[in-house]
């Protein structure tokens, strides 16, 4: 009896935490491109120490990121629901679009920001990345490791890893 109850609770207490996970989703993507746009100006600002004009403008650049951001993600999500695959050169040229507008965007940052500040801005974006790395790895682990032992990379799903159970 203790033993079905403590399995109840802990089923509870994972659902409870996904809902919660989730619902933090939710909520993000329920602003519109342009209070995205405006917040992230904001975070900048308050990271970089942006002066008047440079908020201007760097919120007219987030503006345009934001929107086009969302319209990629939704002929993305498009795409998945269809079940169509790109090919490797469609791959190849969405990825070299995406470098290219990255680096336009690396320029115009550039532009805009002094010296320090780009310094301080492109630190930034690493660590961004470098979290985004780190997510989606622990994301894919997750989804790999589905039905596959313990996780000790024996294999065989025993626990002490020495093929007796």
């Amino acid at each position: 009896m203790k033993y079905l109850f403590s399995i109840l609770f802990i089923g509870m207490t994972l659902v409870s935490f996904a809902q919660k996970s989730m619902g933090q989703m939710e909520r993000i993507n329920d602003f519109t491109p342009e209070q995205n746009a405006i917040l992230q100006t904001k975070k900048m600002t308050l990271a970089l120490d942006l002066n008047s004009s440079q908020q201007k403008q760097i919120l007219e650049i987030n503006k345009k990121r934001t929107i086009e951001r969302k319209q990629k993600m939704e002929s993305r999500k498009a795409m998945l629901s269809s079940d169509k695959k790109p090919t490797s050169d469609e791959r190849f040229a969405m990825m070299n679009k995406m470098l290219d507008y990255q680096l336009a965007y690396q320029t115009q940052m550039k532009s805009i920001l002094k010296s320090d500040q780009y310094t301080q801005w492109k630190s930034m974006q690493k660590n961004q990345m470098t979290k985004m790395h780190k997510k989606g790895k622990m994301m894919k682990g997750k989804s790999n490791n589905r039905g596959r032992g313990n996780g000790n990379g024996n294999g065989n799903g025993n626990r002490n890893g020495n093929g007796k159970k």
